[in-house]
């Protein structure tokens, strides 16, 4: 059975003006790759925190890939991820 990794992401100074971490969280969860799940831990005006769920086995470090090549992308400009945030859920 995969292992979840919570994943932090945390708005920059290159985030539109009005930049909702909700929406945020939504627009990673419509990224992940297919067979992905996750789950909305909660949200703070600059962060969102979320239980990420890959399709397979992945460490820790490799689901943090994932999220930072998501992160990279147009829709999520001035959004990135909080590095000690991510590990295993257990």
């Amino acid at each position: 059975m995969p292992t979840a990794h919570r994943v932090r992401i945390e708005v920059t100074a290159q985030a539109p003006s009005g930049a909702a971490s909700e929406t945020a969280a939504v627009r990673l969860v419509a990224l992940l790759p297919p067979g992905w799940t996750a789950r909305l831990l909660g949200c703070t005006p600059t962060s969102a925190s979320l239980l990420v769920t890959p399709s397979a086995e992945l460490s820790a470090e490799g689901a943090a890939a994932v999220v930072e090549e998501i992160l990279r992308r147009p829709p999520l400009r001035g959004w990135a991820r909080a590095r000690e945030a991510v590990g295993g859920a257990g």
